[in-house]
């Protein structure tokens, strides 16, 4: 914001070439209160609150059909990060019905769905929250841990939430809540999250994201942050 803008340095009183110049004005105190009040609540509106109110989760399943998303390196048994994302999205979908929320899933299958389709499930919803289930690649086969993105609509202290349990979990890491410009969270108007639940490409991680009993640890806690951020 540019305040000289609104201090400006000097007045021009009267019109055509006699004018004389006021001497500058210090801003006063109430004015100075006045917009660090409207900074303040403009951080408010994005992303210093926390939701609460909400009765509807959109499980989104990363990925789908000829987009596989991210795979293990080496392994007999491949992994796609596509089968994994929806298991773990089916997971979560049923803890959060037996808890009593309304779900939905953006996929139930093996079947590929636009970006902007996942958004607009998101957002034909009111009172809901979004989450998208994913899994990790990267270059440096050392890397590993979890990593909890959203919107700031509200969300920062649910990621929180997710990430600091998933961290916790054996062999975890706490790779920090971050945001990010994923289409899927920018689009959606209302709170969204995107949870990357492990790097594939990381040997011992992928073994235990191939693990079914380690995958439903990964869902009960995403689900249970879930539960506990409304009560």
């Amino acid at each position: 914001m540019m305040m000289h803008s609104f201090f400006p340095q000097g007045v021009r009183s009267g019109a055509g070439p006699f004018f004389r110049r006021l001497p500058a004005r210090r801003p006063s105190l109430l004015l100075l209160l006045a917009l660090g009040g409207m900074l303040w609540l403009g951080g408010c509106a994005t992303g210093y609150y926390n939701v609460t109110d909400f009765d509807t989760v959109v499980v989104d399943p990363g990925h789908g059909g000829h987009d596989s998303g991210a795979s293990t390196r080496g392994r007999r048994t491949r992994l796609l990060e596509k089968d994994l994302t929806l298991d773990v999205a089916r997971r979560i979908n049923g803890k959060l019905r037996a808890a009593g929320f309304r779900t939905i899933m953006t996929r139930v299958d093996d079947r590929f769905i636009t970006l902007d389709d996942r958004v607009d499930c998101s957002n034909a919803y009111r009172k809901s929250v979004f989450i998208s289930i994913h899994f990790n690649d990267a270059c440096r086969r050392s890397v590993h841990g979890a990593e909890t993105y959203h919107n700031r609509r509200g969300t920062w202290q649910l990621a929180e939430r997710i990430e600091h349990s998933l961290a916790s979990m054996p062999g975890g890491e706490d790779r920090g809540v971050k945001t990010a410009r994923y289409r899927v969270l920018r689009k959606s108007d209302g709170p969204a999250l995107l949870v990357e639940c492990g790097f594939l490409s990381n040997p011992a991680e992928a073994a235990r994201c191939g693990n079914a009993a380690w995958r439903e640890q990964v869902a009960t806690r995403i689900a249970n942050a879930i539960i506990v951020q409304r009560q």
